[in-house]
């Protein structure tokens, strides 16, 4: 079958439901890679309502029900909606002025409304504030699927609470990492304050892992900086913990040491696992980036990217760690040696 356009793809979805009642739809096209579609339908049949979603990026063919996933919704949440809804006045119809084909949220409800027999409104990435009464709808959607979703609906929202920088800045965006002018990408008091931190050696860690450089940067407290850059089609994204919601200088000094090849690797670890031999846990991507030991604790870079506190010793007193990577002089296993001996 020749490949299917995303239009095409949500008319198989709803032709495939046209048994059932359509209560609510929502679509995020092209949004930050993805193209997803919600549905909720009531079944005729057995009166039950159920949130369907589906990845339009997977639909190869038309056998619709193997691409979908779902959740079936109480009844009494539903009517529970409707009832609270005809009594809010909502631009019910509106539609974005600025709308484009990228980054497009489209939704329909058939709720009615103050003014209206239902819902249907088109607007880009960030929900007008004029829409702000819709903000539970959205919020209903969303805790009923998986909490991977959740980065949609904080984007969705993030104009009603002036958080779109936050947003923006976490984007992927087209760079050159090596070469294009960074001093375009940061204010000038960033600028200066990330080229102090570089020349004062803050960066501590800085290792190139597949597509991504992990750092460490000495602020005010330690900051893990994460770049991922795709070399081939020049495109770059970038994550701090620090509190800034913008390009800070904690990126900018990770920057400039990359460039200068500044490089300091982590310790790597691993917890033994007696079920799989090494190899087949560092292929599975078992083993952990160390700063080091804080008291009790390995200091490691989490699943999240944030900092954590590891206990060295397991609830049995016993010691189960590898050292997979240390420094020259053997630095992590003189502390781990030093840690066990005193315990």
């Amino acid at each position: 079958m020749k490949s299917i356009k995303d239009n095409e793809k949500i008319s198989l979805i709803k032709k495939y439901y046209k048994k059932d009642k359509v209560f609510l739809e929502l679509e995020l096209l092209n949004y930050s890679g993805y193209n997803l579609y919600m549905i909720i339908t009531k079944s005729k049949k057995y009166g039950t309502y159920k949130l369907s979603w589906f990845d339009l990026d997977d639909i190869k063919d038309k056998s619709i029900e193997k691409y979908l996933s779902c959740q079936y919704i109480d009844s009494k949440v539903i009517h529970l909606i409707e009832n609270t809804y005809s009594d809010y006045k909502v631009d019910a119809h509106y539609i974005d002025e600025f709308l484009t084909d990228k980054d497009v949220v489209i939704f329909n409800a058939n709720i009615k409304t103050k003014d209206s027999d239902n819902i249907s409104i088109s607007f880009k990435k960030y929900m007008p504030k004029c829409l702000a009464n819709l903000t539970d709808l959205f919020i209903f959607i969303f805790r009923n699927m998986p909490r991977t979703y959740e980065v949609f609906l904080y984007k969705i929202l993030a104009k009603l609470t002036g958080s779109t920088e936050m947003y923006e800045y976490k984007e992927e965006f087209d760079f050159d990492l090596f070469n294009g002018d960074i001093d375009k990408l940061f204010r000038f008091q960033i600028v200066e304050r990330g080229k102090k931190y570089y020349e004062e050696d803050r960066v501590e860690f800085l290792e190139k892992i597949d597509d991504r450089y992990f750092a460490i940067v000495n602020g005010s407290e330690k900051y893990v900086v994460i770049i991922k850059y795709i070399e081939k089609d020049k495109k770059m994204q970038v994550y701090c913990t620090c509190p800034c919601e913008f390009y800070c200088k904690h990126i900018y000094a990770v920057i400039l040491a990359i460039r200068n090849n500044k490089g300091n690797r982590f310790y790597k670890i691993m917890y033994k696992n007696p079920n799989k031999n090494l190899l087949e846990r560092i292929i599975d991507f078992e083993y952990l980036l160390c700063l080091g030991i804080v008291e009790q604790n390995f200091e490691i870079i989490n699943n999240y990217g944030e900092l954590e506190l590891i206990p060295i010793l397991d609830k049995n007193d016993k010691y189960n760690w590898e050292i997979l990577e240390d420094s020259e002089d053997e630095k992590l296993t003189k502390q781990v040696k030093y840690f066990l001996d005193n315990k």
